[in-house]
């Protein structure tokens, strides 16, 4: 069973022993069947110390609620599906990400994944449901609608249908 955190835990992982391990996210802060939901900061190239010494610059994501994550090719395509091409586009958004097995440089090791779809953060849509119903013309409700943060426009479609067709009965 999943369950869902907003933050990363306090795990018992030995890597929490050590602090200089525990500057960036990794598989270390999940326990066991946790998820971290975590909301994008801002993503930016930043200089990092790799396990073998040498100094690296590497995309990182910061999170507002988590230690800033290494980006890797896969979690950056994965990203890329949800909010677009552009990382420059990418903050404020959530993200759900948990640990999986993984086989890397010949080995099989524990690494961070993001899930290829847009986390429910059962947030208030009641503000965006109220402006799509004020609307009174398809160009309000076109820009009403564009207006909403992408994932939650799924939680709001049937609204801005109901309107669509309360728009053009009224225009008939």
């Amino acid at each position: 069973m999943t369950n869902l955190v907003f933050e990363p835990s306090q795990t018992t992982h030995w890597k929490n022993l050590f602090p200089s391990k525990t500057m960036l996210l990794g598989s270390h802060n999940l326990n066991p069947g946790e998820e971290l939901i975590a909301t994008i900061k801002i993503v930016k190239i930043q200089e990092i110390v790799s396990t073998s010494g040498q100094k690296e610059n590497v995309p990182v994501v910061q999170f507002e609620n988590a230690p800033p994550m290494v980006l890797n090719i896969t979690n950056s395509r994965t990203i890329a599906s949800l909010y677009g091409e552009c990382y420059d586009h990418w903050a404020g958004n959530h993200v759900q990400i948990f640990a999986t097995k993984v086989k890397a440089f010949g080995v099989e090791q524990m690494a961070l994944r993001i899930r290829p779809a847009i986390p429910d953060t059962n947030q208030d849509v009641s503000e965006h449901e109220s402006n799509l119903r004020a609307c009174t013309t398809m160009a309000d409700l076109k820009s009403c609608f564009m207006a909403i943060p992408k994932h939650l426009k799924p939680k709001l479609e049937s609204v801005k249908n109901e309107m669509k067709e309360s728009i053009n009965a009224a225009q008939n």
